[in-house]
């Protein structure tokens, strides 16, 4: 419960879903953390969150996920997971450079000489009709049949096109960054000014419904040994167009969240020169610090963001009570108590985490009273310090 109201009407009741999660951006005060839903991977394990058969998941595994996540009692939505065979791992299929056999750099060299030079020619191609119809029919789905949970934003193109490796394989695709940056950087900009385009229509689309002002994007740039091409080649031919993209929508209030795969530490300051405002991951297990990242402001002078994750490859699948409990713990800490933070997985679950778990983390986390002052004990991530002494 939460006081709302001026001093002269005054009266406590729940917040709604909506209200939790706007004033949570807003930094303002709360009933409870909000948390998020839409990456929980496994048709079984939906189902049992859910409490109905396989069998009637499978037969709307839409509906079903959306009831799982209505079990958790989750605020809001990102794009969503949904299995549509019981043995389905994933939902994205894994990128084999042995497809790409034989393709050369000088391909990626090809395509960027291929492309017009002017950007009127570029968006010539651009179908505003149709692009417009797409995110409609996204939050219209949303709106129809997620019962009440809040749909944010989460459109990978909105937080530019790094992997250009699903077109050409990996080891064209790094070499080409390598000998011929300028080529990378044009393919990079040309696809950037139709997605300046997308994000025009979506500023519109966040004012005409309501949308709570957040955006859920950014590619993986880095893996576990940190950045996969150099910092320097970032900065110089593909972080600004991301900035290009995304300003649209910080022009109306849009705090961005990035997501953070792999060893980002060397690239959190880029992030937010680019416009990044928050964060969302993380694997603690490289060395990633919450606690550093909260000290850290947005270029507007604000606090960061956090859609903090329970660990997928460590603490979900591998835990037991104590530790999903001290995880949550982990992260009510390093935010002085739950402020700014919006709690769901670092990534997708595998078919292998218990369900418990997250019941468990869900739960767990609406326990707690955002109102009461919080002495931070775990400076260190909790399964690092009880399981992974050196």
């Amino acid at each position: 419960m939460i006081i709302i109201g001026n001093p002269e009407e005054v009266f406590m009741r729940q917040l709604s879903k909506k209200e939790r999660l706007l004033r949570q951006v807003k930094g303002q005060e709360i009933d409870q953390v909000p948390t998020l839903g839409g990456w929980i991977g496994g048709a079984r394990n939906l189902a049992q969150i859910a409490g109905i058969p396989v069998k009637q998941y499978l037969a709307d595994p839409l509906k079903g996920a959306i009831r799982a996540y209505q079990a958790l009692d989750v605020d809001g939505m990102i794009g969503i997971n949904v299995p549509t065979s019981l043995e389905q791992i994933r939902t994205a299929n894994p990128v084999l450079d042995a497809e790409f056999a034989g393709t050369p750099p000088e391909a990626l060299l090809e395509r960027a000489n291929a492309l017009p030079d002017s950007e009127k020619e570029i968006l010539a191609s651009f179908d505003q009709a149709a692009e417009e119809q797409h995110y409609r029919e996204y939050f219209t789905t949303a709106f129809q049949t997620w019962e009440g949970i809040e749909p944010i934003p989460n459109f990978w193109e909105i937080g530019g096109h790094f992997p250009l490796y699903t077109e050409f394989g990996y080891t064209a695709f790094l070499m080409a960054c390598a000998l011929y940056p300028e080529a990378v950087g044009k393919i990079y900009w040309a696809k950037s000014l139709h997605s300046r385009q997308r994000a025009k229509i979506l500023a519109q689309l966040y004012r005409e419904y309501d949308l709570v002002p957040l955006m859920f994007c950014g590619e993986d740039l880095c893996n576990n040994q940190g950045p996969m091409v150099s910092p320097r080649f970032l900065r110089q031919h593909y972080l600004p167009t991301v900035r290009m993209i995304i300003e649209p929508l910080l022009e109306i209030g849009v705090r961005f969240i990035h997501h953070c795969d792999g060893d980002v530490r060397p690239l959190v300051d880029d992030f937010i020169a680019t416009g990044f405002s928050g964060f969302q991951g993380f694997q603690y297990e490289l060395g990633v610090d919450p606690y550093d990242l909260k000290r850290r402001r947005s270029l507007q002078g604000e606090e960061m963001l956090f859609f903090p994750g329970l660990s997928v490859s460590r603490t979900l699948p591998f835990g037991d009570a104590h530790d999903i409990r001290e995880e949550v713990d982990y992260f009510l800490d390093f935010s002085d108590g739950g402020h700014g933070i919006f709690m769901m997985t670092s990534n997708v679950t595998g078919v292998e985490v218990p369900p418990e778990n997250l019941r468990l983390a869900y739960h767990y986390i609406k326990e707690w009273d955002s109102k009461r002052p919080r002495t931070a004990t775990r400076r260190q991530w909790p399964w690092q310090r009880d399981h992974e002494r050196s």
